[in-house]
């Protein structure tokens, strides 16, 4: 029986027949749990740099609000010609903006920030406190504030800068550090496209049906790790308020359809 089997076989091959395929497993809906482990930690190291980039992006704001050059005027100067200078200041490129205090505009300033330092200050009498110019200045110029200071002083006598050098070279280099984090971001994402894309683009005659469930499973990894953070944050008390020092919705909406579209990619992929 066995040799007759195998002499049907062997005339089928000869003749160009082929052999009737075995019906394989009938492919099903199911979800992966290696594929969503491996999705899940990414959304949790992207949920974190999400938080980083954050954080670094509103304290280097915050910073940048708060440093400023002032240029005290010493002696008596004519409104005339304070008006002139500031006009001077202003066309410079390296000046974002440039305000001019009067000596009553500069008691008021202070009394809002510091009320014992202004009553020091009257004590000492009215005319103490000199008009000032408050410049605001750019990233470049913040880069090299040292040199960019000395030639304001060079240029204007008449004035006297004032500055933070240990505030001017943390906004540098937190700016610094800002950037260099959206170009790394960027340039991981692009690695992961480009995989995805040579995933898709790699011929194969196999028929799979489970794609759907990679991506439900690489949907329900981004909400895990949105979950994740919820329990880390939850302690504080204010899980909306503190949610929204670290994400914002079109950011989370944005990771969970990378996840979906990371795990869709995964499933054909089938090497994890």
């Amino acid at each position: 029986m066995k040799n007759k089997m195998k002499d049907k076989e062997l005339t089928e091959f000869f003749e160009g027949k082929k052999p009737a395929a075995s019906a394989g497993p009938k492919q099903v809906f199911r979800l992966h749990r290696r594929l969503f482990l491996l999705v899940f930690a990414v959304a949790v190291l992207l949920q974190s740099v999400v938080f980083v980039d954050m954080r670094l992006g509103n304290y280097y704001r915050q910073m940048d609000e708060s440093f400023k050059v002032l240029l005290t005027v010493s002696g008596q100067t004519q409104n005339d010609e304070l008006e002139q200078i500031g006009e001077s200041l202003n066309q410079k490129q390296d000046i974002v903006s440039v305000r001019l205090f009067s000596p009553q505009d500069a008691l008021e300033t202070v009394k809002r920030q510091n009320p014992q330092l202004t009553e020091a200050l009257l004590l000492m009498g009215k005319n103490k406190m000199p008009a000032y110019f408050e410049l605001k200045l750019n990233y470049k110029a913040i880069n090299n504030i040292r040199p960019f200071v000395d030639n304001l002083a060079a240029e204007y006598p008449g004035l006297v800068p004032h500055y933070n050098l240990e505030h001017a070279r943390l906004l540098f280099f937190t700016g610094l550090c800002a950037k260099l984090l959206h170009i790394a971001v960027i340039f991981a994402l692009l690695l992961f496209l480009a995989f995805m894309f040579l995933v898709e683009a790699y011929p194969s005659n196999e028929v799979r049906a489970h794609y759907l469930g990679g991506a439900v499973s690489g949907v329900l990894a981004g909400l895990a790790s949105c979950a994740f953070f919820a329990v880390l944050v939850f302690p504080t008390g204010f899980l909306v308020q503190a949610a929204g020092q670290f994400t914002t919705v079109g950011r989370q909406l944005l990771m969970l359809a990378f996840c979906g579209l990371f795990g869709w990619t995964l499933s054909k992929w089938q090497k994890f």
